[in-house]
């Protein structure tokens, strides 16, 4: 089977059990295997085979259930303000109409401030009319429409709850009766016209982070053209364009540097403050501030593929997928409107018989109640509570320098119980430095420099740090050739120098290729025990000499630790660094487990069996060798600064190298946890006794209306309150 994901924009969706309809509509199309869709996006992204069914397909289906369905693009997407303007001119007619109603009302305390026209009870079935079926037609349509494909939602609700007023208000007008209840169906609409017009405004308060990424690179962009300057917009241009960057302005796009000199803020990417000086040569990335020198720049990537881009869908990405906690609320979305409509059904049997005792049976308690039953419900709050408070979380997430791919990180991040953390490159800087270098008398090597200049050679090829290091300190020396290089990761290296096997890696290494290292192993011991990292290097087994790197801990390493123990976590260090000098790095910082002469098999073997022992387990890497142990952890985060296929495997990336954004994450997905449990406890509570409250006549319908219209603005202004998080633990204190 083949398997294809496409994401549609889908508009018109009212509430959550729109979003539960659309779900069962899609996937019970042939071709397609699993559908999800957003309500706060307003997205839904759709896995199919494509050798069954087309996307076009699924779209027409979707528009047949009165949506709107069309690709999303590769770009950012807001909710339009032209959709809160909509419901705004929807709710200033129905409210102008509605005024006199309103006012009437007053008459209960004795205030008569309604014209005397304006009370004749034809002109209020005029008004309430105009109320009904224009400011009120949408829920008409959706009603029709979910009822078509017999499923029910919010429409159902609302449509069949004012109507039952506005018909109850046409039956005593036409008995001759002097009070038509035209109000209670007038008002309801008018305020659930505002409340969706308020929840539209909320939600789109929620991408206000994305929108200032996406406001990075806004700026038009100089491209030169033919011998002179044109000022374009930064989503016009191609790649191989030449750009002039002034001084003070943006980078429109990433590219490389031609000519001109200056130093460029890329905070938003690396986390560092202090900016970078950059020449011809250096790339720059589209978004970053450019601060004193003019620069011409050729563009080398556009659009989503640049740096920022990259970011923003991974955002988007995150916000679009459904975490564990929805499918709780889905489920209840999906039984929720039939439930509502058999209690409705069963409140205005008994009202109107008059089972309840005390009531002697009345036509318009039964229709009053059934109809307050109907307008209180409201499933909304369910459906809202998890996609916004995503929403809002991994934009802030974002503003941090914190990257989630996907929700299920997002919730599981905050249950985790034991994180693991890599040595080198995680607490400790990851840019080691040669302490010292030993020769041990041999026949091959008689100095540091040539001990130097063959071990540098025999690692030409290896990417670890360590053989970085060597390279550098060997800078404008002429390396000896090389050939059947073999690496052993987290161990060492084997090559053929100079017709000499040489090996290079650690004693444990060494001694497995037959390496006598007797004589130097209280240098070995001594120099382990104090931090430093040892790496032996031996010609045709023979130990020929050491080299001694120092790596420093990180100024944070200390104070995370501890604050990840206060979070309730248990810290390991991990490392393919030996015993001794792996304690003694976690005796510096604080942790008090530790697992050594680990390769990246073991590391992974690691997670899983501390997860066969019920440990939710977080991995922190940033380095190849860390992959497969981020990728089997429960969570992975990668550092920004670290290899590529460990942020590809990931479920968070961390911007920067700074181990405090680990605590960060973990206090930010507990506190958008906390934040969903509260809007579900207070979407159950609200409807468990609102509910219950009207079917026993203690709400009228006019009260409900404003209780449901403010419900879900409620939920997503709870959400919003993840904007303004702060972490309650300083990491330095």
């Amino acid at each position: 089977m083949t398997k294809k994901v496409d994401t549609l924009q889908v508009g018109g969706m009212h509430c959550a059990a729109c979003a539960t309809r659309i779900e069962k509509v899609v996937k019970r199309h042939d071709g397609v295997i699993d559908v999800s869709v957003n309500l706060a996006l307003e997205r839904a992204t759709i896995v199919y085979d494509p050798n069954v069914v087309q996307l076009s397909a699924l779209s027409q289906r979707i528009e047949k259930m009165g949506y709107s369905a069309r690709q999303a693009v590769q770009s950012i997407h807001f909710l339009h303000s032209e959709d809160f303007r909509a419901q705004m001119e929807l709710f200033f007619f129905s409210a102008v109409l509605c005024l006199p109603f309103m006012l009437s009302m007053l008459q209960m305390i004795g205030w008569n401030v309604v014209p005397s026209a304006l009370q004749h009870s034809w002109i209020q079935l005029v008004l309430a009319s105009q109320i009904q079926f224009i400011a009120g037609w949408s829920f008409y349509a959706g009603a029709y429409r979910a009822l078509r494909d017999k499923t029910a939602n919010m429409d159902v609700l609302v449509a069949l709850g004012t109507t039952s007023a506005y018909l109850m208000g046409v039956y005593m007008l036409a008995c001759g009766n002097s009070h038509v209840y035209f109000e209670t169906s007038a008002v309801i609409i008018t305020f659930v016209r505002l409340g969706k017009a308020l929840e539209l405004r909320a939600k789109s308060r929620t991408f206000e982070s994305l929108k200032k990424l996406a406001s990075f690179n806004q700026a038009p962009a100089h491209r030169w053209k033919d011998g002179h300057v044109d000022d374009v917009p930064a989503d016009q241009l191609s790649i191989g364009d030449i750009v002039a960057v002034r001084p003070g302005e943006r980078i429109p796009a990433d590219g490389v540097i031609l000519h001109g000199e200056s130093s460029v803020d890329e905070s938003m990417f690396t986390g560092e403050f202090l900016p970078k000086a950059k020449s011809p040569g250096d790339t720059v990335f589209g978004g970053t501030l450019n601060h004193d020198g003019a620069l011409q720049v050729r563009i080398d990537r556009v659009g989503m593929d640049t740096a920022l881009g990259r970011v923003v869908q991974l955002i988007q990405d995150a916000q679009i997928s459904k975490p564990p906690v929805q499918r709780l609320a889905d489920t209840i979305c999906a039984y929720f409107v039939p439930a509502v409509l058999g209690v409705a059904l069963v409140t205005f049997v008994v009202w109107y018989f008059g089972l309840v005792p005390g009531s002697t049976g009345s036509a318009h308690t039964a229709l009053m109640n059934a109809t307050a039953v109907l307008v209180t419900a409201c499933p909304c709050p369910l459906g809202l509570a998890t996609p916004t408070a995503i929403l809002v979380a991994t934009g802030r997430a974002a503003e941090l320098g914190i990257l989630f791919k996907d929700g299920e990180a997002l919730e599981s991040l905050g249950r985790a119980t034991v994180c693991l953390l890599d040595k080198t490159g995680t607490i400790t800087s990851g840019t080691p430095v040669i302490k010292d270098i030993l020769v041990f008398p041999n026949p091959y090597v008689r100095s540091k420099t040539e001990l130097l200049r063959l071990a540098a050679s025999a690692e030409f090829p290896s990417e670890h740090p360590i053989a970085k290091v060597l390279l550098n300190a060997c800078s404008g020396q002429q390396l000896y050739a090389a050939r059947d290089f073999q690496s052993f990761a987290g161990l060492g290296i084997t090559a053929m120098v100079q017709s000499f096997p040489v090996s290079i890696g650690s004693f444990r290494f060494l001694q497995r290729q037959g390496v006598r290292t007797a004589p130097s192993f209280d240098w070995h011991a001594r120099l382990e025990e104090r931090g430093h990292t040892v790496i032996g290097v031996a010609i045709d087994k023979t130990l020929v000499g050491l080299f001694v790197f120092h790596d420093d801990i990180k100024a944070s390493s200390a104070d995370v630790v501890r604050h990840l123990h206060r979070l309730g976590m248990r810290v390991m260090l991990v490392t393919g660094d030996n015993q001794k000098t792996a304690e003694a790095i976690a005796d510096r910082v604080g942790i008090r487990h530790v697992y050594a002469y680990l390769s990246p098999k073991d590391k992974a073997d690691l997670v899983r069996h501390l997860q066969s022992k019920g440990e939710s387990v977080v991995m922190v890497g940033d380095g190849v060798n860390d992959a497969p142990s981020i990728a089997a952890a429960n969570v992975g985060m990668a550092l920004g600064t670290g290899a590529a296929v460990s942020l590809e495997t990931a479920n968070v990336a961390l911007v920067g190298s700074d181990l405090e954004s680990v605590v960060h994450a973990v206090q930010l997905s507990r506190a958008t946890m906390r934040n969903i449990r509260q809007s579900f406890m207070w979407a159950l509570a609200y409807n468990v006794t609102g509910i219950p409250g009207a079917a026993c006549g203690l709400f009228n319908p006019m009260l409900a209306g404003i209780a449901m219209a403010c419900s879900s603005v409620l939920v997503v202004t709870n959400a919003l309150r993840l904007k303004r998080f702060r972490f309650d633990i300083a990491i330095r204190e």
